[in-house]
């Protein structure tokens, strides 16, 4: 008789939780990036993270229309799920899901200053 709050409990707990790690991709992608890519991206993708000053080359500056002109969401999926080779991007493939790689790489969009005129990577 005690323990009849226990699945009600659990329930509360489990949607509080959903709702702290975020319930759709924008969310999750939006996470992932401040846990995994701002340490060198920096929280506004600009290449300035704190570990940025150490890594030679550095950082890509996602808030600079050059590095949007001709970037494809495709190629972006590619460098997060496999490295960059002669950088310090590391692979995230079996790290992140295939669902999280696409969430994260969805959350760069954000960072793009075409976006507004139509410019951003397809």
């Amino acid at each position: 008789m005690g323990n009849r709050w226990i699945p009600g409990a659990c329930a509360v707990v489990l949607m509080a939780g959903a709702r702290a790690w975020g319930a759709d991709g924008a969310d999750l992608g939006t996470r992932i990036y401040a846990e995994r890519c701002s340490p060198c991206h920096g929280d506004h993708g600009r290449g300035d993270g704190p570990t940025a000053p150490a890594l030679q080359p550095p950082p890509r500056d996602f808030g600079a229309a050059a590095f949007w002109k001709d970037r494809s969401m495709d190629g972006l999926r590619t460098v997060v799920k496999s490295g960059k080779p002669g950088t310090m991007m590391p692979p995230f493939e079996g790290v992140l899901s295939d669902t999280e790689i696409d969430a994260v790489v969805e959350s760069l969009r954000r960072f793009d200053p075409t976006a507004a005129a139509g410019g951003s990577a397809k």
